[in-house]
This record gives C-alpha cells, structure tokens and sequence, in this order.
C-alpha cells in the first residue's frame, strides 16, 4: 500500500471512531452559555465560618468575639458582623453566655430576615438542642457530685464510728484483761481461803 491510501484509511477510521469531524455546512451560532452564581445563605456563612475558625485558640476566639460583639452592639451596628458572632458563639470554645447571646442574635436574625429563615431555622434548632443536652449534662453531673458529696459525708461518718469502735474495743480488751487479773485474784484468796480452812 502507498503512503496516500494509509492515510485515507486512518482519516476515514477517525471519522468513524468520532476522533474527527468533518463539517460540511455552515455552524451553527454557539448557544448562550448559562452561568451559575451561587449566593451563599446565612447559615452557609455561618457554618463555613466556624468551619474556617475551628481552630482558633480560646484567648483568640474571646478577643475576636469581643471585637465582633463591640462592633455589633455599637453606634455601627454593623449587620453583616452578626453572622460572624453568631459563627464564634457556637465555637468550642465560646462561653456558655456568648452561646446564648449567639443563639438570641440568631432568633432575632431570623425576625429580622424571613427569606432566610428556613435554613437559619435548622442551626437554632440544633443550637437549642445542644443547649438541652448541656444543661441535662450540667444537672447530671450536679446529681453525680451530690451523690458523690453524700457518699464522702457518709463514709466519714462511717469512718470515724469505725475509729470510735476500735477505740472502744481496745478500752474493752483492757478491761477484759483487768476483770481477767481481778478473776486470778480472786481464785487465789479463795484458794488461800480454802487452804486455811482445812
């Protein structure tokens, strides 16, 4: 076979296997491309926000939950600093009162915008279920620790009624061994008595 005729064989094979394509008209104008903006919700930002400050230390965490909490609370009322407070009160690290603000800045939130208040619903759902399982853990370790408190109050008792008791037993072995020795005494004047009478 000459060079020609490979070639024509490997073109057509191309055009089959859809490797090339060979246009014959004219084209086609190109379609309008579609472009997708995503606009991230509240609660996206916020949880991408305490995704992003997870590891924050808990110095770092309280001196910018202060600042957010100043800019948030001043003259300013900078809106768009509430989502960050509210993302640094559900840190690890928050304070049990900065969790509860956070979680009343988030109720108001969802007042405030309705739009959002769906997917804002969801994380106060979760935040008041976490407050829930704080506080009947916080209530279970108080009844732990009064167990605990009684049961140290009890053992002490019982201890020092041990330590009376042995007192007392060794202040009974002694007169045991008294009345013992007085009992040898006594058989001895009344053998000595015995001896004399006959």
């Amino acid at each position: 076979m000459n060079k020609w005729s490979v070639m024509a064989i490997v073109l057509v094979g191309c055009l089959f296997s859809g490797c090339a394509v060979l246009e014959l008209g004219p084209s086609l104008p190109d379609e309008a491309e579609t472009y997708v903006i995503f606009q991230p919700s509240d609660a996206d930002m916020i949880l991408s926000c305490l995704a992003e400050q997870e590891d924050l230390t808990r110095n770092e965490m309280r001196e910018k939950y202060a600042f957010l909490e100043e800019q948030v609370s001043g003259k300013d009322n900078k809106d768009d600093k509430i989502l960050d407070l509210i993302c640094l009160s559900l840190h690890r690290q928050a304070s049990y009162q900065q969790f509860k603000d956070g979680m009343e800045y988030l109720a108001a939130r969802i007042d405030m915008y309705p739009n959002q208040a769906s997917s804002l619903q969801g994380i106060l759902i979760l935040a008041q279920r976490i407050d829930r399982e704080k506080i009947s853990r916080w209530t279970l370790a108080n009844r732990h620790l009064d167990e605990k408190e009684g049961l140290e109050a009890e053992n002490k008792e019982l201890l020092e009624r041990n330590q009376l008791l042995q007192a007392n037993a060794v202040q009974d072995q002694a007169r045991i061994a008294e009345l013992q020795n007085q009992i040898e005494q006594l058989k001895d004047i009344e053998n000595i008595l015995k001896s004399r009478e006959r």
